[in-house]
């Protein structure tokens, strides 16, 4: 019975991200009881009880990661809502809660995103980019107007964060980050369905040295404001939609649009350049896309051929790419991975005998 009681309090909370959101507590505004959560009043949850809500917490948890910011801030209101005191997840389900909640008035209430501008056509061939030019784009997806700063108060819209990936030609990677707040000159007003632009230019740190690929990403959060929602008002800071984009040596643009098969094209070229920008272009698909390192990669004996050939230039980046797609650490050396990879054809005609 007590297991029935929570499926019917959770149940609701399995709707998909387009339906209208429902309040919190019961439409009699009566809070559950110990009684009707526990069983009994003060008596310890049990096992059973504890499993099932970890379940639903694991199942809102899944659900943030695959971009369902509703279900995920629902499920985690009804698991507040229904859990004990002893719940030993309850910060985190809180935690949880206000980010899946934040992410979804981000899609439906209020947009904020970074948005590069074109660079000019003399500008067009400058890399690396010292500065990052582009505006802050604010959309309203609400049906009221929605205020930034007025004269009682300090116009500030919220905070910026912003950060560059260096990648360089043996391989090697540097990362900077940085944030600042990001002011008004004067409060105004985005109307219901109106956008705005803020200009914006972030500095760049000077390279160490010159690199092939440079990767940067945009994002933020807004000051406390107030939002009409469904549900009624509330004020709250809202992050901003994540953005991000490549800038590559000129000449390689292409390898943009398809970094496996430059990837490819490499090998065949002997082009050391276009070989590090596709590495690292294609690995960030593949995690992007969840595929796992594995010695059985139809890429891997294709990339041992390879090996030193062109008079061995692009063995350090191939030994890379093995490391990265195999997931085994082996002597960074050509050599040692052509034995493993001998030692492996070995292995497969003995089993092939067998």
């Amino acid at each position: 019975m007590l297991l029935c009681l929570l499926v019917a309090g959770v149940g609701y909370c399995g709707i998909g991200d387009d339906e209208v959101s429902r309040p919190d507590r019961p439409a009699s505004g009566e809070t559950p009881t110990s009684f009707q959560v526990e069983g009994k009043a003060g008596q310890v949850p049990g096992p059973a009880v504890i499993e099932f809500l970890t379940s639903r917490y694991q199942e809102a948890v899944r659900a943030f990661e695959n971009g369902s910011y509703e279900k995920a801030w629902k499920l985690c209101e009804a698991i507040v809502v229904l859990a004990p005191e002893q719940f030993p997840l309850r910060e985190e389900v809180r935690k949880l809660r206000r980010r899946a909640h934040g992410r979804h008035l981000s899609r439906s209430a209020l947009a904020v995103r970074f948005t590069p501008h074109n660079p000019e056509p003399e500008q067009a061939a400058t890399f690396p980019l010292a500065l990052l030019r582009g505006s802050v784009q604010i959309e309203n997806l609400s049906k009221e107007t929605i205020q930034f700063g007025d004269r009682g108060e300090d116009p500030v819209l919220g905070q910026i964060f912003w950060s560059v990936k260096e990648v360089y030609l043996n391989g090697t990677e540097r990362s900077f980050s940085d944030v600042r707040v990001l002011r008004l000159e004067s409060g105004f007003q985005v109307e219901p369905g109106a956008s705005r632009g803020i200009p914006v230019t972030l500095p760049l740190p000077v390279p160490a040295s010159m690199p092939v690929l440079q990767e940067w990403a945009v994002t933020g959060v807004t000051r406390p404001i107030k939002i009409m929602t469904p549900n009624g008002q509330i004020t709250r800071g809202l992050p901003w939609l994540p953005e991000q984009g490549f800038v590559v040596k000129q000449g390689y643009e292409n390898v943009l649009e398809d970094p496996k098969r430059e990837l490819k094209r490499s090998l065949l070229e002997g082009d050391v350049v276009r070989l590090s920008i596709s590495r690292y272009l294609w690995m960030s698909q593949r995690r992007e896309d969840g595929i796992s390192a594995s010695p059985g990669d139809p890429i891997v004996d294709e990339l041992l051929g390879f090996l030193e050939s062109h008079d061995g230039a692009l063995d350090p980046l191939i030994v890379r790419i093995l490391e990265d797609v195999t997931g085994l650490i082996r002597e960074r050396s050509a050599r040692a991975w052509k034995i493993w990879g001998v030692t492996r054809q070995v292995r497969r005609d003995s089993d092939g005998g067998r």
